[in-house]
């Protein structure tokens, strides 16, 4: 079956549910060396596969699709400089994480 031009594909955000997780929750470093979020969720979309890790940054979400990452460890490093978002503090990142918490409960229906 050839899907017509006109449709839009599928596509799907993936969480996990223990913070910070193999990827969701992870602090993300651009090749600048500065740390601009962490991982949001991954966005699987087809056909074509396209598959993207959502940034979280101060006041900011961005896709980086998987062929830009250099590295995963303790954190994600990017190979290249993350225009889209400021450089964030340690303290930034632990709001961050808890922000996601808190969104992840509410996909899943659970109250705080």
């Amino acid at each position: 079956m050839v899907q017509d031009e006109l449709s839009p594909g599928a596509e799907s955000e993936l969480y996990e549910l223990v913070i910070p997780g193999q990827l969701v929750g992870k602090v993300v470093v651009d090749s600048a060396a500065r740390m601009v979020g962490i991982i949001r969720s991954i966005r699987l979309s087809l056909p074509p596969l396209r598959v993207e890790l959502i940034i979280k940054g101060l006041e900011v979400e961005f896709p980086v699709d998987v062929s830009n990452v250099l590295a995963v460890g303790s954190v994600v490093q990017l190979k290249n400089v993350a225009r889209e978002a400021e450089t964030v503090e340690l303290r930034d990142v632990q709001r961050l994480r808890k922000e996601l918490i808190e969104e992840i409960r509410q996909i899943i229906g659970k109250s705080p």
